[in-house]
């Protein structure tokens, strides 16, 4: 509870030693007053430590920390309606004093003055019986932890938030993945029954989502079942459950919801399919509904479909008729200690990691085998400096011996999370707002900013990237995914969130149909999500000091105009995925408001006083279907950092887009044709520095290059992430553009320069000859990882783009008139002298690519690359995607790409020769192919996948018989694996048809 006090104490202490500094309360006519409320400020951030430290449920501390925090609450309103107020050009000085200038109208003065005067009355209370309690100023005891030395930890090893720390729970995994695998996957034609259920049963954080993710994620179950469907279970389970199924399905449910209407929708979209059900975390509670549920699509499922449920009661999966039970077992110690050397150490030797084995058996020890917990731990050690003090002070810690915790919440989580700094308390507990397995986005970052928890200044991106890294390298968030532009998801192990859910139940609220606002004690609800469509808005308007509402899916019966006149004081208004189609007028009387998210719903137009909410940082309206414009005074908004307009109808913004020059992510803009008819072009994005994130569409409609060169994108030194994208058009619609109307598009392209640190570039739709100037040069782009060039089928050759010092990944698709792809791709090479010799040699192009993707060039048949040319020393995957008329790769490729671990190769069934390659694993999609590429006898490969044969090609391989020139041998490749055959036009699905390379 005291982390949020921290934060809103010294918030208002901030404001107050402004005030003093302005002298403001004279104006305000409580002299004094204001020096003796920070005083009072002061003595209770003092003891607020060991007041968090010593609560305990329903004791006097916590009730003293819940009176604290509800006028600290009314404080940080004092604090946006003075701010407001002075920044008002109709009340603010225009020489600068805000508060002088504010604090002469008397009615304003004489409210704040009310205001201030009641905070104090409250506040000294409160002081007078911290003695009474006790409270002691905080010192840091044996057994707890130096925040400094934490502090400095992070940020010496702070990294970037892709990096995941290594996810394993000891050897035996590894058995048990192959042993249930084969047991989903094996065919048993004696048995009755189409559908076998198997249940993995074990306690909570013991490991039972990591291996069921390992089983749906092998091979052998993605290419055995026609249909594979992931969901997880709550307890309460709700028609969710199947919609989501549905829509895994293939089906869309759109406004069904009675559970009689979707069970036959998934008995239709399963009928006669091989599938694959996974039911993560199934309660008792859940289970007798889940099996009549599923009971009819089930039983229409194909001979060999199966269903696997996690559970961590026993009984629960015999309730499911499991046929195959496997219990997870504790980590044993050695695993364990494996286990917590993998999150901690990295380029430690052995020896240096070896002194710390005995404290880390003890460690390993008080987890109690549970791979969660040591994870957990494994995150706080991660943290710290690598000396054993830290280590026994982790062991020594009073959090072990700590009562009170929920059933299932092992002590080293509540460690975990007690390590915490205060602002990543918040955010952690936030999380739990959200649906149980939800996936996260970095956009959370804006929620956090809005609550509070992250401090508003030009750095808060950074600092809450920082933050989302940490939670990952404590192991408190999962990495689920990371793009190839580098956008990242995560989500909370059901545990953790449960844990978190628990820390916030005072405060934060989830309800769900007919359910009620239930809080303990008398403490008032900050936060409040809402999942389903029958919650009486009556339970809501009460609560007066909401400040974040979601409204995930549907459309309560709940008027939004009568919620937001009760609900003054929201920060965060999120209606995503809704249908509410009107935002009222008394949506703009919300001046708290932050962060509004209407994505993907029914809106059709945002109210004409939009430009009221003055804090407001983050507008969505991306997928906005039926919203068509913007109002004129959305250029108000001038504290707004993110804006979304993507699939939208929106295609003008008014004119004083430059207005908004906080903006940090834009997205979907797309400029008018000029500048003289009230709506914003290119030239308004010049005064746009802070962006790092920039998104342009519909570029064809701009002819002026001095619009584009005003944008002047070349000095945003902030930016990373620029997408350029035309209107879509055909292939004949690009190539039957006039020469004029192509120069010109050039010639805008041309001047829309990224500065030198961008890192991420997609050109999309573009219908010009020729890429622009910019990216024929390393020294323009010296930053550039990531570039796609797509539907761009003018290009008569590619562009000479091997001098991008630091390229990573580059995807060329669709490009209709490239024929020939020759020396200039690789742009030759540099002479260099080398320093120990007097000889010349030639540095490699491309020199840090890893992947390289060739798509839809439906006319492309050579690649040149001459072996005397070095490049792509580090290329670990090549993909030739629908490239029907390429006849060979070069030699140069195979001669200097070592590095090649992937090759795959769909649609080119023209390719003669691949040259003499070594990979690991080559993926080759075959259609309407006879025989097997000759290619195939040349290349070394450890595995092989074919994919989509025909029956008479299967035939050939796996045939047993000595027929001669039948017969298929593979000289080089040890596993051949047969993954899908098509047999009478239609995918079926071969499993496991090894061929080893000594046998037909």
């Amino acid at each position: 509870m005291a982390m949020i006090l921290d934060t809103l104490l010294s918030k208002f202490s901030d404001l107050l030693m402004e005030m003093v500094r302005d002298e403001v309360g004279m104006l305000l006519d409580i002299p004094g007053q204001i020096e003796k409320l920070g005083k009072t400020v002061g003595d209770i951030q003092c003891v607020l430590a060991d007041a968090e430290r010593r609560q305990s449920k329903g004791s006097a501390i916590e009730r003293w920390l819940i009176q604290l925090k509800d006028v600290m609450y009314d404080a940080d309103e004092v604090i946006d309606l003075y701010q407001i107020k002075a920044e008002d050009p109709a009340t603010s000085s225009s020489h600068g004093c805000h508060f002088l200038s504010c604090f002469r109208n008397p009615l304003f003065s004489h409210e704040i003055g009310s205001k201030i005067k009641n905070i104090n009355l409250r506040l000294e209370e409160i002081a007078k019986t911290k003695a009474y309690l006790g409270l002691t100023e905080a010192q840091i005891f044996p057994g707890t932890f130096d925040q400094d030395s934490r502090v400095d930890s992070v940020i010496s090893r702070k990294t970037y938030p892709s990096v995941v720390l290594a996810d394993f729970v000891g050897d035996k995994i590894e058995k048990d993945t192959e042993m249930l695998v084969n047991w989903l996957t094996e065919e048993e034609s004696h048995l009755n029954e189409n559908v076998r259920v198997c249940g993995i049963v074990g306690m909570g954080g013991i490991g039972k989502t990591t291996l069921a993710k390992r089983i749906f994620n092998d091979l052998r179950i993605k290419e055995g079942f026609q249909l594979k469907i992931w969901v997880c279970v709550s307890k309460e389970v709700k028609e969710e459950v199947l919609k989501c199924m549905i829509r895994e399905a293939g089906g869309e449910h759109s406004a069904r919801k009675e559970i009689s209407e979707l069970v036959p929708l998934l008995e239709s979209l399963v009928q006669g399919k091989k599938f694959l059900f996974v039911l993560d975390d199934v309660w008792e509670e859940s289970q007798a509904v889940l099996k009549d549920w599923l009971r009819a699509p089930m039983s229409g499922g194909a001979h060999g479909s199966r269903l696997l449920v996690t559970t961590r009661d026993g009984n629960v999966a015999n309730g499911m008729r499991a046929s195959k039970l496997h219990r997870v077992e504790k980590l044993s110690d050695e695993d364990g200690w494996s286990l917590l050397v993998k999150q901690v150490f990295q380029n430690e030797n052995e020896s240096e990691i070896e002194e710390f084995k005995d404290i880390g058996l003890q460690l390993v020890e008080k987890c109690d085998g549970l791979p969660l917990a040591i994870k957990s731990i494994g995150g706080v050690l991660y943290m710290k400096p690598k000396r054993k003090g830290e280590w026994q002070a982790v062991l020594r810690s009073a959090v072990w011996s700590k009562d009170g915790l929920p059933k299932d919440v092992h002590r080293a989580l509540y460690l975990s999370y007690e390590d915490l700094s205060s602002p990543l308390k918040q955010c952690f507990i936030f999380c739990s707002l959200f649906p149980e397995d939800f996936i996260y986005n970095l956009n959370i970052i804006y929620m956090w900013l809005a609550e509070g928890f992250l401090p508003n200044k030009k750095d808060f991106l950074n600092l809450g990237t920082e933050h989302y890294t940490e939670l990952v390298l404590r192991n408190l968030l999962e990495e689920t995914t990371t793009s190839r532009d580098g956008n990242c998801f995560f989500k909370m192990h059901d545990l953790l969130w449960s844990f978190a859910r628990h820390l916030g139940k005072n405060e934060n609220c989830v309800l769900r149909e007919a359910s009620d606002v239930k809080t303990e004690g008398s403490q008032k609800i900050r936060r409040l999500s809402i999942v389903g469509n029958e919650v009486n808005s009556g339970v809501i308007r009460k609560e007066k000091g909401l400040r974040t509402l979601l409204l995930h899916h549907g459309k309560p019966e709940i008027g939004l105009d009568d919620l937001c006149k009760a609900l003054s004081n929201l920060r965060i208004l999120d209606l995503s995925r809704s249908n509410f189609s009107i935002l009222p007028n008394s949506l703009c009387d919300l001046v708290h408001l932050r962060y509004l998210d209407v994505e993907n719903s029914e809106v059709t137009e945002l109210p004409n006083c939009i430009g009221n909410l003055k804090y407001l940082v983050y507008l969505n309206l991306s997928s906005c279907s039926n919203l068509s414009h913007v109002p004129q005074n959305i250029i108000n908004l001038q504290e707004l950092k993110f804006l979304d307009i993507r699939e939208s109808r929106i295609e003008k913004i008014p004119t004083g887009l430059k207005k908004l020059d906080k903006l940090v992510e834009l997205y979907g803009f797309k400029p008018y044709g000029n500048n003289l008819e009230g709506f914003s072009s290119l030239d308004e994005l010049e005064t746009l520095s802070n962006l790092i994130i920039l998104s342009l569409k519909c570029l064809e409609e701009v002819s002026d290059m001095n619009l584009a060169k005003q944008a002047n994108l070349l000095s945003k030194d902030q930016l990373r992430d620029l997408t350029l994208e035309y209107t879509h058009l055909s292939s004949e619609e690009q190539l039957s553009q006039t020469n004029e109307k192509k120069m010109t598009t050039e010639n805008v392209l041309n001047e829309l320069c990224p500065p030198l640190y961008v890192e991420s570039v997609r050109i999309e739709n573009y219908f010009g000859t020729h890429l622009p100037n910019w990216l024929n040069s390393g020294a323009y782009l010296p930053n550039l990882k990531y570039l796609c060039i797509a539907n761009c089928n003018n290009f008569k050759e590619v562009a000479s783009l091997g001098l991008l010092p630091n390229l990573e990944d580059l995807t060329f698709w669709g490009a209709d008139s490239v024929v020939n792809i020759g020396e200039e791709f690789l742009l030759g090479g540099i002479q260099s002298r080398d320093s120990t010799t007097t000889s010349c040699s030639i540095k490699p192009t491309f020199p840090k690519l890893r992947e390289l993707c060739f798509g839809n060039m439906q006319n492309w048949k050579e690649w040149q690359w001459n072996k005397e040319q070095p490049a792509m020393p580090n290329l670990r995957q090549l993909v030739i995607n629908v490239c029907p008329h390429l006849r060979s790769l070069p030699e140069g490729l195979s001669h200097h790409a070592t590095s090649l671990e992937s090759l795959h190769i769909y649609g080119a069934n023209n390719l003669i020769t691949v040259g003499n390659l070594k990979v690991q694993t080559m993926r080759l999609e075959i259609f309407e192919m006879e025989t097997l590429p000759e290619y195939l006898t040349t290349i070394m490969a450890q595995k092989l996948e074919l994919c989509y044969c025909s029956e008479r090609l299967l035939s050939k391989i796996v045939s047993q018989e000595e027929t001669g020139s039948e017969r298929i041998k593979f000289k080089h490749i040890p596993k051949v694996t047969i993954t899908k055959v098509t047999i009478n036009g239609e995918k079926t699905f071969l499993l496991g048809a090894l061929v080893d390379s000594d046998h037909s």
